[in-house]
């Protein structure tokens, strides 16, 4: 779906409502950030539903599927507005169960997690065994980190071990940060790319990665049809929808508002600017996610 430009929407979303036969939304930094739902997400997904347009949810939540659903009802977003939700840590534990190819077939039984505590509802019902030492594992599943506030640096001696014993990883959440709050904090992409850097062996699911926008096509009774991605992340959302041949609607109020915004609204040379840099080009860009 690469393009020479991006259009600019000054108006809202209505005027896509009838160019798309499904949307996929991204959950953090597109409906909400950690706080209260955006004023307009609701909105637009309500909108949608009455005009019975399949929608889609997607996270990068290293969590299973109905942990989301949870979260979104108790933010005010019934399962009524959308048809399903997919994340990263529902496609690993699928990928994991079923033993979808040559891969995840061939792992062995035992493996090594830096947050068990934290990100724990992947393994359990699987065939695999959780070990505490990192010398005892088959390979790594990385969730993210242990600590909120963990940085990279933190795991620097376990991911030089594991790449130095040529253990695979399987990235649950290849988000590099998010803003909570106003707060950025460091997730489990970054801990992959730096294990990369050391010469690991990373395998991920989730945005960027186009296996799982082929399955909300799928899943949304859409394969190969006209699909829109939202969100705000252009090397996650917007690259992935580039992938997997979809078109894209990327805000400006999330992670990248440094770059897009000024005094709340589009700054055009500083969008100009961004999508000149090296990466996938959004068919749309909105200040916000207003219908």
């Amino acid at each position: 779906m690469t393009q020479n430009a991006a259009e600019i929407l000054a108006d809202g979303v209505s005027a896509l409502a009838d160019r798309y036969d499904g949307w996929i939304f991204d959950v953090w930094g597109t409906i909400y950030d950690g706080g209260a739902v955006f004023a307009g997400a609701r909105d637009v997904l309500e909108n949608l539903a009455a005009r019975g347009v399949p929608v889609a949810i997607m996270s990068n939540s290293p969590r299973q599927t109905a942990v989301v659903e949870e979260r979104l009802t108790g933010l005010g977003i019934p399962g009524d507005l959308y048809r399903v939700v997919i994340t990263s840590g529902g496609e690993a534990r699928r990928y994991l169960i079923d033993g979808l190819d040559a891969f995840h077939a061939g792992l062995g039984s035992r493996v090594y997690t830096f947050a068990p505590d934290r990100f724990g509802d992947i393994l359990p019902g699987t065939r695999f065994t959780l070990v505490e030492r990192l010398e005892e594992a088959d390979w790594i599943l990385n969730a993210g980190p242990a600590g909120e506030f963990d940085q990279v640096e933190t795991y620097e001696d376990r991911l030089a071990e594991a790449a130095e014993r040529g253990l695979g990883m399987i990235c649950a959440n290849p988000d590099l940060a998010v803003f909570d709050q106003g707060r950025l904090k460091m997730h489990a992409g970054s801990m992959a790319a730096r294990y990369e850097a050391l010469g690991g062996s990373v395998h991920y699911h989730g945005k960027p990665h186009a296996p799982v926008f082929l399955r909300a096509a799928e899943l949304l009774g859409a394969p190969g049809g006209r699909l829109i991605m939202v969100g705000d992340n252009r090397h996650t959302d917007i690259a992935g929808a580039d992938a997997a041949g979809m078109a894209s609607l990327l805000l400006a109020d999330g992670i990248h508002h440094e770059r897009l915004l000024r005094d709340g609204e589009l700054d055009r040379a500083g969008v100009e600017a961004f999508l000149a840099e090296p990466g996938a080009m959004p068919t749309y860009v909105a200040a916000r996610l207003t219908w």
